[in-house]
């Protein structure tokens, strides 16, 4: 069987290729995808170029970077994280689904996947195919927020208000902070962040911590989740932040930090920056909390936001017009939130 698959073929550069499709293996099953997504952070590091393996090669030992042995990718490459699809056939030895299954899987772009079975994230009560892409961001805010710890009655930024920011913006609420102060540049996403419970927006600006004193009664927010990917909205986070108070950045940064400065805020006022990444839940959450459990609720929080999570689609393109979903992206366009690569549409 043919399928057709996305390739990076250089920064910024696209090509959809027919190839065939392998015969699933023992304990794998074959995926016909529905939708994917085009994620506006981490995936459009890699389509620019700009993920370190591309020049590095992370030891698993040591987990550091080093560009003594080369990059971990060349291209071409296969890239994405967020399919939905359906199971189109099993492979010997698969009891845990059957053909016909709605699940997410973790695979690159493309008509169809072979993939493990237990790899594969089951969908089954799920009331729409396409609000399944948003597994993995679900997985991301809501671990951010067990990073974070976050007591009742917090007073928390979030910047940017892309698809994660939304996502917590809503998950804040539902936990009990207090003052939820929402900044983007886009005064459409602000208006969705306030729809989802935030207390007050922003706009991006110099002033940022001065007006986040005003609302805090001088002292400054007692937590800053940094959504928005800019190397310089670190920097702000930090400044925003109030003394002893916790900046947690979820970003995958892909540009340079010549604006970061570690000599007034952050050397007087004793911020805390926490890096959340998604591959491991906070341990001080003890031996209770597992990736599993994580998942677990991740996925009862998909349905409960479902509605909310449909309305973040703002475009979709077929597969053979993907390259533009990208440069949509890439460009920022202000009336985009989540961009699907479509199977269904031609």
């Amino acid at each position: 069987m043919r399928t057709r698959s996305l390739y990076f073929t250089g920064p910024r550069a696209t090509e959809i290729r027919e190839e065939e499709v392998r015969v699933p293996g023992t304990g794998e099953v074959q995926l016909t995808a529905i939708v994917s997504g085009i994620s506006a952070g981490t995936e459009l590091n890699v389509y620019r170029g700009l993920a370190p393996q591309w020049r590095q090669t992370m030891d698993p030992k040591t987990r550091l970077f080093s560009a003594a042995n080369g990059s971990s990718w060349t291209w071409p490459a296969r890239y994405g994280y967020a399919m939905v699809g359906r199971v189109s056939a099993l492979g010997q030895g698969v009891t845990v689904l059957s053909e016909g299954d709605l699940v997410y899987s973790y695979s690159p772009h493309g008509d169809h996947a072979v993939v493990s079975a237990d790899a594969v994230i089951p969908l089954s009560n799920l009331p729409d195919p396409e609000i399944g892409v948003f597994t993995a961001n679900m997985n991301t805010a809501y671990n951010g927020l067990l990073d974070a710890n976050i007591p009742l009655g917090a007073d928390v930024v979030v910047m940017g208000l892309g698809v994660i920011g939304q996502i917590i913006v809503r998950l804040l609420k539902r936990n009990g902070a207090r003052r939820v102060i929402a900044v983007d540049g886009v005064a459409s996403r602000r208006a969705v962040a306030k729809a989802g419970g935030a207390t007050h927006l922003l706009e991006p600006s110099a002033t940022v911590a001065e007006a986040v004193r005003d609302i805090t009664d001088g002292r400054g927010a007692d937590f800053v989740i940094e959504v928005s990917g800019s190397a310089p909205a670190l920097n702000a986070a930090i400044r925003t932040v109030g003394f002893n108070g916790t900046v947690i950045a979820l970003s995958w940064y892909g540009g340079t930090f010549e604006t970061l400065s570690l000599s007034g805020e952050f050397h007087h006022n004793r911020p805390r920056v926490i890096s959340s990444q998604v591959g491991a839940v906070n341990p001080l959450l003890g031996p209770l909390w597992s990736m599993g459990r994580r998942s677990e609720i991740a996925q009862e929080f998909l349905r409960e936001y479902a509605s909310d999570l449909k309305g973040f689609v703002t475009h979709r393109f077929p597969i053979v017009k993907a390259g533009d979903g990208y440069e949509l992206v890439d460009n920022n366009a202000a009336d985009i939130m989540q961009v699907l690569i479509d199977y269904r549409m031609n």
